[in-house]
């Protein structure tokens, strides 16, 4: 069975505020719910929020590690609670252009592949086949966070490129129509959507 993660436990700093939370212009949706609404479509509403500021949101089991961090976490959650779900497809919150067939797309590519799957010089969204290798990567490069906290962060190799490389993933051409941007800064939201971000009280 597939579940739908939303990573959206992110500082948000370069925006100033929680990019999950900004409505999007001409909706009452946030970012959040446009996401959890564009998963439901292909993922049957199994669907996952890393972020422990959300309701029902997952926690970070070892931070400071980027996007891994939420993988790792939304993984051991669901392989201990939802034995069923055996396919993940992780998208971030700050991209509200994708939609259910890009996901598609992506997904039947993985799957026909048997591996990691995600759309090239863009490595979320990312489709994931549970197995033993990818828990076991994932366990073995987060534990150096651990190990040696004493090394910053930026320094380490914690990152969604790696582990696609690591175990022998796939890079697809998008679709012509996806669109790959993501919205991090006030400048580029205004420029997407022609006003300031704001959060509908």
């Amino acid at each position: 069975m597939l579940a739908g993660v939303i990573l959206a436990g992110g500082k948000s700093s370069r925006m100033g505020t929680d990019k999950s939370l900004l409505t999007l212009p001409e909706s009452p949706q946030s970012l959040l719910e446009h996401c959890k609404n564009q998963l439901a479509l292909v993922c049957d509403n199994n669907i996952f929020i890393s972020g422990s500021q959300h309701e029902q949101g997952i926690v970070d089991i070892i931070r400071n590690c980027g996007p891994l961090s939420g993988i790792h976490g939304a993984m051991t959650h669901i392989q201990m609670h939802h034995s069923n779900i055996n396919e993940l497809l992780v998208i971030a919150v700050d991209m509200p252009d994708l939609c259910s067939e890009d996901f598609n797309y992506l997904i039947e590519k993985g799957r026909k592949n048997r591996c990691l799957c995600s759309f090239e010089q863009c490595f979320l969204p990312l489709y994931i086949p549970l197995s033993g290798d990818v828990t076991e990567y994932l366990a073995t490069v987060l534990k150096l966070q651990l190990d040696q906290a004493y090394i910053q962060p930026k320094q380490r190799q914690y990152s969604v490129k790696m582990m696609l490389k690591s175990l022998q993933g796939l890079q697809i051409s998008p679709l012509k129509n996806t669109q790959l941007d993501n919205i991090n800064t006030p400048e580029q939201w205004q420029q997407r959507y022609g006003k300031q971000p704001s959060i509908e009280a």
